[in-house]
């Protein structure tokens, strides 16, 4: 499915997954690679020897805990949170070593998708996925018509993928929460990624808007063959639209494997105590005491 085969206005709607390609063909090496990965804030310990490979087109659901890690992670790979130790290389490019120009560069290349959307609400939806060539242009930018034709079209393009394209003039503003996040997609589109990282991105929907969110992140992303690492709370949204789920535990990666024949159960332990499964319950907590009168 192309922009073109898309009516304006109308829901997208999840098109065929493209297989991820396997490491080693036609060149293809890892997007992602992550060795002994440690980042600590003072004492606190947000990711603790953290491990990992992440191939081209794959798409990553990170789940676990509020404060496992799932953030601080996201957050390394573009350099945002520099790690304490450890190796972090993302499109080739050491994080832990980019500096200056060098990170400005790699950072073009690895769009980001927030939970708050992060949309200029006075300006409209299309003013607002123009920014996402700012890193492609040079001089300040007054309103969409100082823009190029070029990048105009384009940027319209990138609405229409989202089903947005009647939207393109109205505020950002007064869109719904749904819609907000689908102009954020169409923006980190525009910038033409290779890596898109969301972090927690449909949060504060609803079911509803946060599964079309969901339909539209895994198609455009399949059609630009683009790798996606997302962190989410909703299990059942993970294993229905991932490729592959890593689970984490207090800063640890307890979870790691495709999500073909996956069971919730596998990664509801994810949210489990780490000795739960091996602790005694204490049933006194339960206890009714009585005091006497």
């Amino acid at each position: 499915m192309n922009s073109a085969e898309l009516v304006p206005g109308q829901p997208a709607q999840p098109g065929p997954r493209s297989v991820p390609p396997t490491r080693g063909e036609s060149g293809n090496q890892d997007v992602v690679v992550v060795e002994d990965l440690v980042k600590t804030f003072d004492s606190v310990v947000a990711c603790d020897r953290i491990s990992l490979r992440i191939g081209p087109g794959e798409l990553i659901a990170l789940v676990g805990r509020s404060g496992g890690g799932k953030s601080t992670l996201l957050r390394t790979l573009n350099g945002l949170s520099p790690a304490t130790s450890g190796r972090v290389e993302v499109l080739g490019v050491d994080v832990t070593q980019a500096r200056g120009a060098s990170l400005r560069r790699l950072r073009r290349r690895v769009g980001m998708v927030f939970q708050q959307f992060h949309l200029v609400g006075r300006l409209t939806a299309m003013a607002n996925v123009l920014t996402g060539a700012l890193g492609r242009v040079t001089g300040p930018r007054y309103g969409v018509l100082s823009w190029s034709r070029t990048l105009r079209r384009s940027a319209l393009e990138q609405l229409d993928r989202v089903g947005l394209a009647d939207r393109a003039f109205q505020r950002a503003d007064t869109l719904s929460g749904g819609q907000q996040q689908r102009v954020a997609i169409a923006r980190t589109l525009m910038q033409g990624p290779e890596l898109v990282l969301a972090d927690e991105p449909v949060a504060s929907l609803d079911p509803e808007s946060a599964a079309q969110v969901l339909d539209v992140l895994v198609r455009v992303c399949a059609e630009d063959r683009l790798t996606v690492v997302c962190s989410l709370h909703q299990v059942e949204l993970a294993i229905g639209w991932s490729d592959r789920i890593i689970g984490l535990r207090a800063g640890r990666v307890v979870l790691d494997r495709s999500t073909a024949g996956l069971q919730r159960a596998q990664v509801e332990a994810v949210y489990r105590d780490a000795d739960s499964d091996t602790r005694e319950p204490d049933r006194s907590r339960n206890r009714i005491r009585i005091r006497a009168s």
